[in-house]
C-alpha cells in the first residue's frame, strides 16, 4: 500500500491532554439517558464532570503515553435499528453500538488531534465537509446546487452519478486503513492506540 504514496507526512505532534480540555469535551457530549456496559449515561457524566475530570485526565495521559486503549472501554452493546421493509426481514436492521460514556471523552480527544493535524499539512479534500469544524453537509449540497445552476446558466448539459454505499463501515478493509494513517504521519505509538481503538469502533 505505501508504495503507492511518493513521500509520507511529518509525524502528528503527541499533545497531551489537561483537565480544562477533559472538562470542555464532558460539556460538549450530548446530554443522552442511554448508556453503554458501564450503565452511566452522558447525562450523569457532565453531572459529575467537575469530580471526576482530573482522574480522567490522568487516564486518558496514560493512554496517550502507553498507546494503549483499555480493554474495558472496548465493551459494546449492539441494538438492531429498523430501517424500513418488513420487521420480520433481518436485513432491514442495521446494527447501532452503545459505547460507554468514558470512551466519547477519548474519541473526542483523539478527534480533534487528527483533525489538527490533517488540517495544518492540508491532508484532507477541499470536497471533505463532513465531521469539520465550520462546515456541514449543507455546504456540500450548497456548492452543488451553484455549480448546476452555472452550468445551466452557460446552456451546458449537467450529469451526475450519486452512490449509496450498503452497509459502507462493513466495507473498510482495516490494514488499508492503518496503513493510510501511518503515512499521514500517526506515530508508532499513537499508531497502536488508533489500531486498537479502530478494532472497537469498525
Amino acid at each position: 500500500m505505501e508504495q503507492a504514496f511518493i513521500k509520507p507526512y511529518p509525524s502528528m505532534e503527541s499533545k497531551y491532554t489537561s483537565t480544562k480540555e477533559i472538562e470542555q469535551i464532558i460539556k460538549s457530549l450530548k446530554t443522552k439517558n442511554s448508556y453503554g456496559c458501564n450503565e452511566i449515561s452522558t447525562k450523569i457524566l457532565k453531572l459529575s464532570g467537575p469530580f471526576i475530570s482530573s482522574p480522567i485526565n490522568y487516564i486518558c495521559n496514560k493512554m496517550l503515553f502507553w498507546g494503549v486503549f483499555p480493554d474495558r472501554l472496548k465493551c459494546t452493546i449492539i441494538k438492531p435499528l429498523h430501517k424500513n421493509g418488513d420487521r420480520c426481514d433481518v436485513s432491514k436492521y442495521r446494527p447501532i453500538s452503545l459505547l460507554t460514556s468514558f470512551s466519547k471523552i477519548f474519541e473526542t480527544l483523539m478527534q480533534r488531534r487528527i483533525l489538527k493535524h490533517l488540517t495544518k499539512y492540508n491532508i484532507l479534500s477541499t470536497e471533505q465537509y463532513g465531521f469539520r469544524l465550520g462546515l456541514r453537509t449543507d455546504n456540500a449540497t450548497c456548492k452543488l446546487t451553484i455549480e448546476i445552476l452555472n452550468a445551466m446558466n452557460n446552456k451546458l448539459l449537467v450529469g451526475g452519478i450519486f452512490c449509496d454505499l450498503e452497509k459502507a463501515f462493513d466495507c473498510v478493509t482495516h490494514d488499508i486503513l492503518l496503513s493510510k494513517l501511518k503515512f499521514y504521519g500517526i506515530s508508532d505509538k499513537d499508531f497502536r492506540l488508533y489500531q486498537s481503538y479502530l478494532d472497537n469502533i469498525l
